[in-house]
């Protein structure tokens, strides 16, 4: 009996086997050639990023054949209509001139007693304005040993004695050696010179312009970034309300010296928002440019450039009081944004008591320089 039942069962396999033709082998897939998609006409390469796209395309489109969303980000420009925001802060954003009031103003003026209060002239061009243009970045760069440094400390005691809060940015050096290790240190170096060009003894110096000095060192071989001294520079500025401030130098804070002019962009940005007049002491490059070139000239409200005059002339050498084949020092009014400027160099010398820069002697008749 088990036989007889073997045998019915065996044509019901057949006929099963006979309904399904075989599928056909079929050839293994090389994600190097490229395949056939469905439904079209020419080969395509298998991309999983391009399909994972077109996945996020349609569950954001709520699937099916939908139209895909458009990013609410493009709607005024692509559809023509402004949309409206609930935030009122976002008017702020957009100044109406007309509305405005004191728009006429005129430059003000910071002393700082040496060669650079020549260089900025009054709106009519008659006259030195007096000093440097007040609530702007200014670049001053030159060679190393002209007297750049000397001449603005003594600027910043003489601007702290009138009372304005200052602050002072060590980028090259320690500010004070508490240990007595013999060096001159740059305290003892400002202090002496401070009381120099204000005529202070030093206990009326401590309390008639240190109480307004402020110094914040930032020197990048203790591990300093850029971010780092920003926000120190934006505390110590709202903090105390600093009015002026003498960077000694911009380039040190970025030792790379490769976003010396984006550092001042950013810089000058935030001076102008909080009124702070800035001097930035720099360097200059073999070419006799200023570190930051042209970027950095741009950027700076104003520019004032120390150059190496050679006298390549008898005539020459005879204008200027030097020898022939001599070379002089000169510094130069680049820029100014707010102000005119002496168009011509100016001989540099030195104050023989306290080493500040000031007009050569021998600058020549036609070039004479302005006073305030």
């Amino acid at each position: 009996m088990a036989k007889k039942k073997a045998a019915k069962k065996a044509p019901k396999k057949k006929a099963a086997s006979a309904a399904a033709p075989a599928e056909a082998p079929q050839p293994e897939m090389n994600p190097q050639i490229p395949q056939m998609m469905p439904g079209m006409g020419q080969p395509q390469m298998a991309n999983p990023m391009m399909q994972m796209a077109q996945m996020m395309q349609m569950m954001m489109s709520g699937g099916g054949g939908a139209a895909p969303m458009m990013d609410p980000s493009a709607v005024p420009f692509s559809a023509g209509q402004v949309v409206e925001d609930e935030d009122a802060g976002l008017n702020e954003d957009f100044i109406r001139p007309s509305l405005l009031t004191n728009l006429v103003k005129e430059q003000e003026a910071i002393e700082l007693g040496c060669v650079l209060d020549n260089l900025c002239l009054s709106a009519d061009g008659g006259g030195a304005l007096g000093g440097v243009p007040k609530g702007c970045t200014i670049a001053f760069a030159g060679p190393p040993g002209k007297g750049k440094t000397r001449s603005m400390l003594a600027g910043l005691a003489k601007v702290a004695a009138s009372g304005e809060k200052v602050a002072l940015v060590v980028a090259e050096e320690g500010f004070h050696d508490p240990d007595g290790n013999g060096r001159d240190d740059l305290c003892s170096r400002f202090t002496k010179i401070g009381m120099g060009v204000t005529g202070l003894a030093e206990k009326a110096f401590r309390k008639q312009v240190l109480e307004n000095v402020f110094v914040l060192e930032s020197q990048y071989h203790r591990g300093q970034s850029w971010d780092d001294f920003v926000n120190k520079y934006r505390y110590l500025v709202e903090q105390e309300e600093i009015g002026f401030v003498v960077i000694d130098s911009l380039n040190m804070l970025d030792p790379s010296r490769s976003r010396t002019a984006d550092n001042l962009s950013a810089l000058k940005t935030y001076n102008h928002e909080q009124g702070v007049t800035c001097v930035c002491v720099g360097q200059i490059r073999d070419t006799g440019a200023p570190v930051g070139g042209e970027a950095l000239v741009h950027t700076a409200d104003a520019v004032f450039l120390i150059e190496e005059m050679s006298l390549g002339s008898k005539e020459i050498a005879e204008l200027w009081g030097g020898k022939y084949r001599d070379k002089i020092d000169v510094v130069r009014a680049v820029k100014s944004v707010t102000t005119p400027t002496f168009p011509h160099p100016v001989r540099l010398g030195r104050d023989a008591e306290h080493g500040v820069l000031e007009v050569h002697e021998a600058q020549p008749k036609m070039y004479a320089v302005p006073s305030a």
